[in-house]
């Protein structure tokens, strides 16, 4: 009988980080970083523009109105929205989730508009959600001291003070070399 060869065995870890599956849908064609980036980048310029184009924009009825209210209140910015984004920017402000007040009016038109034209406003936004949560997950704490346990050559075993014995005040050398050597 003749041997059958046997199968080639798959490969555990992925070549490219990329093509792993990340669930259901469609993948994102963005590095999250870049969106984040972006709406950080949006929402300082936003913040010094708003009370000037805020209205106008509201009050904006076709894509050309867009474009007048960024050229007449938003000049130094307006090469960055308009053209290229007229479109988005008017469907995120008829958005019926947008917000009333200001300041969130502003970080929605901004994280809304990071991610565009390669993600969806929506998607763009749950981007920046994720990531602020991340942030809010974060312990606020910080390391004040960190010790070490040392037997100095005075006769002192127990823990180190600021990187030094507790009896004699010798430091700890933070070479390798020497803290190896018995």
């Amino acid at each position: 009988m003749v041997k059958r060869p046997k199968p080639i065995a798959k490969a555990e870890k992925a070549v490219d980080a990329f093509s792993e599956k990340r669930g259901r849908g469609r993948p994102y064609h963005v590095l999250h970083s870049e969106v984040i980036g972006r709406a950080e980048n949006y929402r300082g310029i936003f913040r010094q523009v708003w009370s000037a184009l805020r209205q106008p924009l509201i009050a904006a009825n076709g894509i050309n109105e867009v474009i007048e209210a960024f050229q007449k209140y938003a000049e130094p910015y307006a090469r960055e929205f308009v053209p290229r984004l007229a479109e988005d920017i008017l469907n995120v402000i008829r958005d019926p989730k947008f917000p009333k007040r200001a300041n969130p009016q502003i970080n929605f038109v901004a994280e809304s508009l990071a991610g565009r034209p390669n993600v969806e406003p929506r998607t763009s936004r749950d981007i920046c959600s994720k990531q602020r949560a991340k942030e809010r997950a974060k312990s606020p704490h910080n390391i004040i001291r960190k010790e070490f346990y040392v037997e100095c050559s005075c006769g002192y075993k127990g823990p180190a003070f600021n990187d030094a014995c507790r009896e004699c005040g010798a430091e700890i050398p933070m070479s390798l070399d020497s803290l190896w050597i018995a």
